[in-house]
């Protein structure tokens, strides 16, 4: 005769299906992948966003020079204090030069901001201003 514990278990405790469990779990591996994969772009993306903030800065100051939108002096207090975050001074001074500029250099452009900031306006300082944001912006991509 048929053992009843053996013929009545499949009732009691039925085996689970192997085909569900292999398809729920299967489909999270494509969007785990894929929100790492964005999560990873956002990051790139602000990381150069932040990266470039000095370059667009000065940018903004050679284009309001161009444009002429305010007084020389007023821009040349912009330049300084983009020049004192970008190479880390308390302050700028031609004998205070950042490490891996031209000292000479250095020299010239801190004592041309200095005359632009405080001495009278002269007719061409617009394109003294442009001269130094083009300087500082080669200045800026080597440092």
């Amino acid at each position: 005769m048929a053992d009843p514990r053996n013929e009545l278990a499949d009732i009691i405790a039925p085996a689970a299906p192997a085909v569900a469990a292999t398809v729920g779990g299967g489909a999270l591996l494509p969007w785990a992948l894929a929100a790492m994969a964005f999560i990873a772009t956002v990051v790139l993306a602000a990381w150069l966003w932040h990266r470039r903030r000095p370059l667009r800065a000065l940018n903004a100051i050679a284009v309001a020079a161009a444009q002429r939108q305010t007084s020389p002096s007023a821009l040349a207090a912009r330049l300084d204090a983009w020049a004192r975050m970008r190479f880390r001074l308390a302050r700028v001074e031609a004998a205070n030069c950042p490490a891996r500029l031209d000292a000479d250099a250095w020299s010239s452009w801190a004592e041309t901001l200095e005359q632009l900031r405080f001495a009278a306006p002269k007719p061409d300082g617009f394109e003294e201003l442009a001269a130094l944001c083009e300087r500082a912006r080669q200045w800026s991509r080597h440092a």
